[in-house]
């Protein structure tokens, strides 16, 4: 197991460097992020945290033990924690701190295999965004409709120019 934990633990004269000590996204590396891992686990608050074990966090929601301690120590700091993912496999979640102001701050991201470096995600993103929108497309009800009325509607049309 790969995790990496993105905490930045210096410290200036005594004092953190920044008031949250993880980095933030940015909007534009969030964009990639979630075409990358679109699917959003439930929110974590502190007290949920605190109230699960490790054990369950593992079986319910494939959180390794190192990755629960990490959340459990940036909690402080967040309004909420959410883990993103693949839809069909755990290939490289993240979690992703909520400040109150909105901002995103990345925790940690972990996987069975090494970890695919951000900047390939980031290059590879359009890739991850239209095979986001096949499935979102798949999977949707008015697809699947519109392709059965338009077939229904073209083999009809195709008996009257037969029968013609």
């Amino acid at each position: 197991m790969f995790v990496e934990n993105y905490r930045l633990d210096t410290m200036l004269g005594g004092q953190a460097q920044t008031v949250i000590p993880y980095p933030k996204i940015s909007e534009e590396d969030w964009q990639k992020w979630k075409a990358f891992l679109p699917v959003k686990s439930v929110p974590f608050g502190k007290k949920v945290l605190l109230r699960k074990t490790k054990t369950f966090l593992q079986t319910a929601y494939g959180i390794p033990f190192d990755v629960y301690h990490e959340m459990v120590r940036g909690a402080d700091y967040f309004e909420e924690i959410e883990v993103w993912g693949k839809r069909e496999i755990r290939k490289d979640p993240i979690a992703v701190g909520i400040a109150a102001n909105g901002e995103r701050h990345l925790i940690c991201r972990w996987g069975m295999d090494k970890l695919i470096p951000f900047e390939r995600i980031k290059h590879r993103s359009w890739l991850y965004q239209i095979q986001n929108f096949g499935v979102v497309l798949l999977t949707s009800e008015n697809f699947w409709f519109g392709t059965a009325v338009a077939a229904l509607f073209g083999i009809g049309y195709i008996a009257l120019w037969l029968n013609a």
